[in-house]
C-alpha cells in the first residue's frame, strides 16, 4: 500500500496583490530509517524533533520556521514495500555541508549543479530513507 506524503495548506482569503494566498502548514512523511532521518533533518536543517503521541500512534514533530514537520515511522515491514519517494525542497546557506551530512546519514548525491547568472548552485540529493531533496543555495 503506498502512503502519499501529507501536506496541510493555511489558505488566506482577500490577500492584496503580490501576497500569498497560501502558505504550507505541515508536512507528514512517513519514514523507514528512524534514527538516521531524524538525525540528519536536525543537523541539516537545524530542526528539533521532540516524540509525541496521536491516538495511539508515536511520531516526531519539529519546526522550520513556520513549517511543521511530522515523521511517522513506518511500524510493520509490509509499509515499507511500495514506499513512496517523497521530495522535499530546502534553501540552505551551506550547500556542502548539507550534502555531506546526508552522505554522514546514509544518504546520496545525485546532481549537483554550479551558479549560473540567473541562479545559485543548486543540489539534488537522498536522505536516509531514499527521499529526493532539493537543495538551493542562498545567495
Amino acid at each position: 500500500m503506498m502512503m502519499p506524503i501529507i501536506l496541510f495548506a493555511t489558505f488566506t482569503a482577500g490577500m492584496g496583490a503580490g501576497e500569498e494566498s497560501a502558505a504550507v502548514r505541515s508536512v507528514a512523511v512517513r519514514v523507514h530509517h528512524t534514527e538516521a532521518m531524524l538525525a540528519f533533518y536536525s543537523e541539516a536543517f537545524g530542526i528539533e524533533f521532540a516524540e509525541v503521541e496521536l491516538n495511539g500512534l508515536s511520531m516526531y514533530e519539529g519546526r522550520l520556521g513556520s513549517t511543521l514537520f511530522k515523521f511517522v515511522p513506518i511500524r510493520e515491514e509490509d509499509d515499507f514495500s511500495g514506499f513512496p519517494v517523497h521530495q522535499l525542497g530546502f534553501t540552505v546557506t551551506d550547500l556542502s555541508e548539507v550534502i555531506r551530512l546526508a552522505e554522514d546519514h546514509g544518504g546520496r548525491l545525485l546532481e549537483q549543479l554550479a551558479a549560473t547568472d540567473e541562479s545559485p548552485p543548486v543540489a539534488a540529493i537522498r536522505d536516509p530513507d531514499g527521499n529526493s531533496i532539493e537543495l538551493h543555495a542562498r545567495r
